[in-house]
């Protein structure tokens, strides 16, 4: 909660002063872009770290777009938009010095989303949360297995959670294939079905390099940590889930 209250002072530094409601109409493009989508989608898939001024996350979507493919002095609301949602999705910004993103011989395994992470699945504000309120996930495993097979597990309600190694998802494997992963040229895994017509998913993926800690959250060497970045409906590159990692032996 402590971290919740944080961000949100830190977006009312950025978009609530009388000052700023006052100016708004004397605002460029690039300032109205940002204090829309903020207001809109702030603690939903928008979240900033305590500390985070207007004029630090301006700054910060200026030098990702100059650094972008589509570079131009004059960038459109779309692109302005699109850089935002991918500078600061929640729980938190992936561009820190603690990850590095991630290979596909990094991903290869059986990995463990655990319990004591599933609150950083959705930002705070999130309406996904009322859509999953009927059926809680308590854990999920997903596995990359060698060759492009994909496995997915999840545990609903109080149960408690039976994934302690890698040979616990081997159940899943008795099933038809229907999954399948693979790196797309924008670096990002994607993930075909063969069980659902025009599926679209594609998460991005880091690797935890440094021990660091968010808010109560720990985050060991090793772990993976995974933003879902595109699905039906999504072209802002949006991180609408997250996945927080930890390999099974």
């Amino acid at each position: 909660m402590k971290s919740i209250i944080c961000i949100s002072i830190a977006l009312c530094a950025l978009i609530c002063t009388p000052q700023s409601q006052a100016q708004e109409s004397k605002l460029d493009v690039f300032d109205k872009t940002l204090l829309s989508i903020f207001l809109s989608n702030n603690l939903k898939v928008l979240c900033l770290i305590s500390g985070t001024t207007h004029p630090m996350v301006k700054k910060m979507v200026e030098y990702h777009l100059r650094g972008s493919e589509n570079n131009t002095e004059s960038p459109t609301p779309d692109e302005i938009a699109k850089a935002a949602y991918t500078l600061f999705p929640c729980p938190f910004s992936p561009f820190r010095s603690e990850l590095r993103p991630a290979t596909a011989k990094d991903i290869e395994g059986v990995w463990l989303f655990p319990k004591s992470s599933q609150r950083l699945r959705h930002g705070p504000l999130s309406p996904a949360w009322k859509e999953q309120a009927i059926t809680p996930i308590s854990c999920e495993a997903i596995a990359y297995y060698p060759g492009g097979e994909q496995r997915v597990a999840r545990i609903v309600g109080q149960m408690e959670c039976p994934f302690s190694s890698a040979k616990d998802m081997d159940f899943t494997r008795i099933n038809p294939i229907v999954a399948t992963w693979s790196f797309n040229k924008s670096g990002r895994i994607n993930v075909d079905r063969t069980d659902i017509s025009d599926h679209i998913e594609e998460w991005e993926a880091y690797l935890v390099t440094t021990d660091f800690s968010f808010a109560s959250y720990s985050f060991k060497k090793g772990d993976l940590l995974a933003y879902l970045r595109r699905e039906p409906g999504n072209e802002y590159l949006a991180a609408t889930y997250f996945r927080h990692l930890q390999r099974l032996p």
